[in-house]
């Protein structure tokens, strides 16, 4: 039922918010202000403002007068002249009393440098011993690099140009002759080079092997024939003796020498004399009768004389075939080689030119040939 309203409140009772708290209460609607309010006569120009302050000049305060105290004064500081710091002691160059200079008896000079400071000496002194050790180890590097680098061109020096004590062929020492040349190939050939010269290396020894088993054979056919096989035993002392140093001289020294100094003019030198290599064992293999080399033909021959010879025979012409072969097979690798390292006919030509320019009567003797 209380939610039921009665129908006789009256309109201000209806004005009134009902969910208002009812002590809440406006204090302008008191009694004593609204009496004041209606009691105040109205001016057309506004409506006045109840809490606005009144015309009336307000009263002065009085307030108390600011102090400015001085600052602190200082000592003097003593300047390195013998007198003093007027301006860190507060005396200005126009104080009254000192002056124009400042005051007399505390110097004429001002000192405008800083107090001194005696912490930063030591740390002066410990930077000046941390430097002089830096520089102490920038020398030693800089001479170890020195030293370093007159070692790699000594050794460079060495490898090309310097004087080394010859050492092949391996000759005792009772022996009355000594070794010819310097033979090393771990420390004059570049290690990418070093397999391929080592082969050429091996492939002379074979030949070496190739040329005495063919002086062997030639020495039993003079003495199980006679003179029938004296014009191959002649001719095969001719070929040992000669062409054994001549390959090393010619062709394999050379390819050593155009790998050690990367020489364009020495590769065309060794592709020469070992194309006469290949020719030499290839007639060798063939071995015509009487020309001091026991091949295929003269070892048929041989056989039916003596069995024993010709099947020594036949094995020497094996042996001459696989040495042809063998330099076959090496030319085409050390062709590639040469590809490889940049090598060229121009380089050739140019280094045949600059050592032919270099001896003078070689050049006019040319010069005198165009």
């Amino acid at each position: 039922q209380h939610y039921f309203i009665q129908s006789n409140l009256s309109c201000s009772e209806m004005d009134e918010n009902p969910f208002a708290d009812p002590k809440d209460v406006n204090p302008f609607m008191d009694p004593s202000v609204t009496q004041v309010q209606s009691s105040q006569p109205t001016v057309s120009a506004g409506i006045d403002d109840p809490f606005a302050p009144s015309l009336a000049e307000p009263a002065t305060v009085p307030v108390a007068p600011v102090i400015s105290q001085p600052p602190p004064e200082q000592p003097p500081v003593a300047a390195p002249g013998g007198g003093y710091n007027n301006a860190a002691a507060g005396y200005g160059a126009s104080a009254p009393g000192y002056g124009a200079s400042g005051g007399s008896g505390y110097g004429s000079s001002f000192n405008s440098q800083p107090p001194r400071q005696y912490g930063n000496e030591e740390n002066q002194q410990k930077q000046k011993l941390v430097e002089d050790e830096f520089r102490k180890r920038e020398e030693d590097l800089e001479r170890r690099e020195r030293q370093l680098r007159d070692e790699q061109k000594r050794l460079e020096d060495a490898r090309v140009y310097g004087d080394r004590v010859p050492n092949f062929p391996p000759i005792p020492k009772f022996f009355p002759c000594t070794p010819c040349v310097y033979h090393n190939i771990d420390f004059d050939i570049p290690p990418e080079h070093q397999t391929t010269v080592r082969r050429a290396f091996y492939h002379w020894q074979f030949t070496v092997g190739c040329y005495v088993m063919n002086f062997i054979v030639c020495f039993g056919m003079i003495c199980a024939l006679g003179t029938k096989a004296g014009s191959m035993f002649g001719l095969s002392i001719v070929f040992t003796g000669l062409f054994i140093p001549l390959s090393f001289l010619t062709w394999y020294r050379m390819l050593y020498n155009a790998v050690r100094l990367d020489s364009s003019m020495r590769y065309m030198l060794f592709f020469f004399m070992y194309g006469f290599q290949i020719m030499i064992s290839g007639i060798a293999a063939l071995g015509i009768n009487g020309g001091g080399f026991v091949g295929i033909i003269s070892s048929t021959s041989t056989l039916e004389d003596n069995k024993a010879l010709g099947v020594m025979g036949i094995l020497c012409a094996l042996l001459w075939l696989a040495d042809t072969l063998i330099a076959v097979y090496l030319i085409m690798q050390i062709h590639k080689t040469y590809r490889s390292t940049g090598q060229s006919m121009e380089k050739a030509s140019g280094e045949f030119a600059a050592s032919a320019g270099s001896n003078r009567n070689f050049g006019q003797a040319v010069l005198r040939s165009l």
